[in-house]
């Protein structure tokens, strides 16, 4: 909401479309493929919420040119410091989500 809200505000709204969702789901138009991805798929851990796998389809799929930088935000993800011990439930395949939690 907030996004489409500040892309009206300052004027955009007839250049830039939202389209919300994971990757694996959407769909552009005709066949297009978008300029620009911006996700929130980082964790604590880079490879946190599926970003792996995330990245890896939207370079198969929806971007105009993945090996360009520009076309990512975040461009760029690394880990520092991590637990010991750690599942890389997500490492391979896109999230789920346990909403009883």
């Amino acid at each position: 909401v907030l996004a489409r809200r500040t892309i009206k505000q300052f004027g955009f709204d007839d250049v830039i479309t939202v389209l919300e969702g994971f990757t694996s789901d959407v769909s552009l138009p005709n066949g297009e493929k978008a300029d620009l991805v911006l996700a929130e798929i980082v964790g604590s851990v880079a490879s946190e919420e599926g970003a792996f796998a995330t990245i890896l389809d939207a370079h198969k799929r929806p971007v105009e040119d993945p090996a360009d930088d520009a076309s990512w935000i975040p461009n760029r993800i690394q880990t520092f410091a991590s637990p010991a011990s750690y599942t890389p439930h997500n490492l391979f395949q896109p999230p789920t989500f346990d909403w009883s939690k």
